[in-house]
């Protein structure tokens, strides 16, 4: 009887084993099939909505492609998890999401230079601005005060959670009055310049992008820390797809301003142009993690 025990879990192990191996000689071929397969989280794009992604990005993207004599297919995602598993079995060979998500969900040895879209400004910045002449021109003085963020910004939330246990050895949630939240960064800045929060956590290029729209932010509001060199966003391709097809579609996509289609995709994304990104991108990402983790130890 043990004897056919043994041997029903001996079968069950190999069949296991045979599975494994087939969905790795499955993802082997997939990563070298020539066509651009790009996974977009659209969680990481809080200025978007996920019909905004599903239908202009992935028309726009594909359309771009086509024209390049490139296959492409883009989809999107709502669950990073999901998102991963896609990419580690090569049904996406390339990943956008925040640099956060990036560092973090993502096995970092499976990635590898991809590009991201600037504007012609391509100072990234994390910042924290109030208004002026109200007593808040430090973190310190924040405490207390009604703190405003997008409804999904893990990198601003992890910031502003860093400043808030540093200073005031407290998490962020009970460092402040109250948390509001808004879908988009002009929003939590227009609550600021009326007096409806007091503090707010934006990258510096939704700020640039309001203060031209409305200049009379600029004489009410100021910056008053920032963290600095830390995209909001990164696409990176998996490492397994072979580099001569990575670099035909790289220098395809720096070439988006140069045309119709690509200049409505940057439009559609308030950039101008589109440089390379690599891992080094993660890596001020990768210290706030690791300088939060241990401020979190020492609390």
């Amino acid at each position: 009887m043990n004897f056919f025990r043994l041997s029903l879990f001996i079968k069950i192990l190999a069949l296991i084993g045979l599975t494994i191996a087939t969905d790795l000689v499955r993802a082997a071929d997939k990563f070298a099939e020539p066509t651009f397969r790009a996974g977009f989280y659209t969680r990481a794009f809080p200025d978007f909505s996920y019909e905004d992604i599903e239908i202009s990005v992935k028309m726009l993207g594909e359309e771009i492609g086509k024209e390049a004599g490139i296959k492409t297919t883009i989809t999107v995602f709502s669950d990073i998890n999901l998102m991963r598993k896609a990419f580690e079995l090569g049904e996406i060979n390339f990943v956008v999401a925040s640099t956060l998500n990036l560092a973090n969900d993502f096995d970092n040895k499976l990635l590898t230079d991809g590009f991201k879209l600037i504007p012609n400004d391509p100072t990234e910045n994390l910042l924290i601005i109030t208004r002026k002449n109200e007593g808040l021109d430090e973190f310190k003085a924040t405490r207390g005060k009604r703190l405003a963020l997008v409804e999904y910004d893990p990198v601003a939330d992890l910031y502003i959670d860093y400043l808030a246990l540093s200073t005031f050895k407290k998490n962020y949630q009970a460092s402040f009055k109250s948390i509001s939240r808004e879908k988009k960064a002009h929003q939590i800045i227009l609550k600021l310049f009326f007096g409806q929060a007091d503090v707010i956590c934006v990258y510096q290029n939704a700020y640039k992008i309001a203060s031209e729209l409305n200049p009379q932010l600029l004489s009410k509001l100021q910056i008053i820390t920032q963290l600095r060199g830390i995209p909001q966003g990164a696409g990176l391709f998996h490492k397994k797809v072979p580099a001569e097809f990575r670099e035909r579609v790289i220098s395809q996509v720096m070439k988006l301003e140069t045309h119709a289609r690509g200049q409505q995709f940057l439009q559609l994304f308030k950039a101008d142009k589109t440089i390379r990104a690599s891992l080094a991108d993660l890596t001020a990402t990768k210290q706030l993690l690791i300088d939060h983790q241990k401020i979190t130890k020492n609390k």
